[in-house]
């Protein structure tokens, strides 16, 4: 799957969709990196874990993955010997508590979700450490005095220091003498010394130890005399406390460090675990099922097909079912611009991608696709000045690298087949190309607007039709794709439905029956026909119906 496929197909926004719907930030860069399934059992078996976590969340139950944040940086951290903040402390302590609740939750459904359980079996199933650590630090981050008996002593301490310290201070500020000598009578703290505002002028006038100043210079910040002791052995409380709470944090730390490997392992699982609730949820969204996964070879049935980009955008989105059955391997989809042709082929190869990494894909139950070994597509290319490559010329580049590569089990997706070019040429060479292709054994869709591929079909099997609807009545495209018949490009309605003076489109369409185009004229007269006898079939069904009721 190259990246140039991906791309074009949209596979890094249907991925952004899926870490948006993950918690954890591991989940969420696991899911943006997801891989693609090496063979077609081992997509069944992670279609199979999907579903069981889908029948978890349609019955309201999530995984307890709450609180668990960016913590493979702290757990490499510890593991090197480094001291963990607080809060780092803490967020380990809630991945332990999420390991031990996510094993005890789909321990008592192992018999109805069994693959998720044999994924959280492995999980820590003690959070006797996650205890340790919410016992010894606050949520705030803020260490315990429960940490230990020795910092709750010293903390003790510095308060009862600082009641008699705040004592002395009010005292001297009450009095009068002193009070001469302040900017202001009130008391602050600098360098965790209780300090007064004295005015730098009256500086002898009361004995102490200046801790700082004001920008002017006009008062002095001063720690009297009378309160240096107390200050000292305040000083010294905080520091005890200090040093007791920093042996608490390297001693929780060597305890996490000690189980940092089985962590780390709890991690992944978590990680993978929410992706595939995530992935339930994506599907829930996308009202997607799990098709039936077909050899590479196999042909391919998706029923009500949408494409999923555009129902995550919010967007009305016309259901279509699409089928290639040998001995055809290529659908030609024709049909006028705009009509949902290329929407088409590149649901069909979105929907390969998700098959491929575990994902259900947005189309009804009873879905059938193959497990393609390749998805390759050339639907956006575009002439590139610096490399001398015209659009054509690029086209051709990328149609060439598929050529190279297809294989039985390949699918390819070609949009506007060798276009941008004279008809007559691209037409001969767009089917000597599919030629190749199908005779290679893959899979192949493309889109053309031109007569000569829409009647390979007629005479070949392994050709089939497809054509997007165009309503002629309201010249507009149905959006919906219907199977077995090729379609007109309408150009000439499509032209008058955007505006273009009629005299133009009047001369045009005099021009064109001019020079004959019998197989264009004749799917245009299909598509009258096939629009008459539509009306006719739901006139007749209305009056079938009153007659019923009658």
């Amino acid at each position: 799957m190259t990246d140039r496929t991906q791309r074009e197909l949209g596979w890094p926004e249907v991925l952004s969709a899926l870490a948006a719907r993950c918690r954890l930030p591991a989940g969420r860069s696991r899911a943006l990196d997801l891989p693609f399934q090496p063979t077609a059992d081992d997509a069944r078996e992670a279609l199979l874990r999907v579903g069981e976590a889908r029948r978890l969340s349609e019955v309201g139950l999530a995984l307890p993955l709450g609180g668990v944040g960016d913590v493979a940086g702290h757990l490499e951290r510890a593991s090197k010997g480094g001291v963990l903040e607080p809060l780092a402390l803490r967020e380990c302590a809630a991945l332990a508590r999420a390991a031990e609740r996510t094993r005890g939750l789909l321990e008592a459904r192992a018999a109805e979700t069994p693959r998720l359980w044999a994924l959280a079996e492995p999980l820590s199933p003690s959070a006797a450490l996650a205890d340790r650590i919410e016992r010894a630090i606050e949520p705030s981050g803020t260490i315990s005095d429960r940490a230990s008996p020795e910092l709750a002593q010293a903390r003790e301490r510095a308060r009862g220091l600082h009641r008699a310290l705040k004592v002395q201070v009010e005292a001297l500020l009450a009095d009068a003498e002193m009070q001469r000598h302040l900017r202001d009578t009130y008391f602050t703290i600098r360098n965790e010394r209780y300090v007064l505002p004295v005015l730098a002028s009256a500086r002898s006038a009361v004995p102490g130890i200046v801790h700082n100043a004001s920008q002017s210079g006009q008062t002095l910040f001063v720690e009297p005399d009378s309160m240096v002791e107390l200050g000292n052995e305040l000083s010294i409380s905080n520091a005890v406390a200090a040093e007791e709470e920093q042996r608490i944090l390297r001693e929780l730390t060597g305890a996490l460090m000690a189980g940092s490997g089985a962590l780390a392992r709890d991690l992944e699982t978590l990680a993978a675990l929410d992706v595939l609730e995530g992935s339930a949820l994506l599907a829930s969204d996308l009202d997607a099922h799990a098709p039936e996964v077909l050899p590479a070879g196999a042909g391919f049935e998706l029923l009500s097909l949408r494409h999923p980009l555009l129902v995550l955008q919010g967007k009305k989105v016309v259901a279509s079912h699409v089928r290639l059955d040998p001995p055809a391997r290529a659908l030609i989809v024709s049909g006028p611009n705009g009509g949902g042709k290329t929407v088409a082929i590149t649901a069909v190869g979105l929907s390969a991608l998700m098959l491929r990494a575990g994902l259900p894909v947005a189309t009804a139950a009873g879905s059938r696709l193959p497990f393609f070994l390749e998805v390759k597509a050339a639907v956006d290319e575009r002439g590139d000045l610096t490399k001398d490559l015209s659009t054509f010329t690029a086209h051709l580049a990328a149609v060439k690298e598929m050529l190279a590569g297809a294989v039985p089990g390949s699918l390819i997706l070609v949009d506007e087949i060798a276009a941008d070019t004279d008809p007559r040429e691209g037409a001969a060479l767009a089917a000597a190309i599919l030629e190749s292709l199908v005779e290679r054994g893959a899979a192949v869709l493309v889109t053309t607007h031109l007569d000569e591929l829409k009647a390979l079909a007629l005479t070949d099997r392994r050709y089939a039709n497809a054509r997007v609807g165009f309503d002629a009545e309201r010249l507009a495209p149905t959006y919906q794709l219907h199977l077995g018949t090729p379609g007109s490009s309408s150009a000439i309605e499509v032209a008058a439905r955007v505006g273009l003076p009629a005299p133009v489109v009047e001369r045009a369409r005099a021009a064109l029956t001019g020079q004959g185009g019998a197989l264009g004229q004749a799917l245009r007269a299909l598509d009258d026909e096939r629009a008459r006898l539509a009306e006719e079939r739901r006139a007749s069904e209305q009056t079938r119906a009153a007659a019923r009721e009658a």
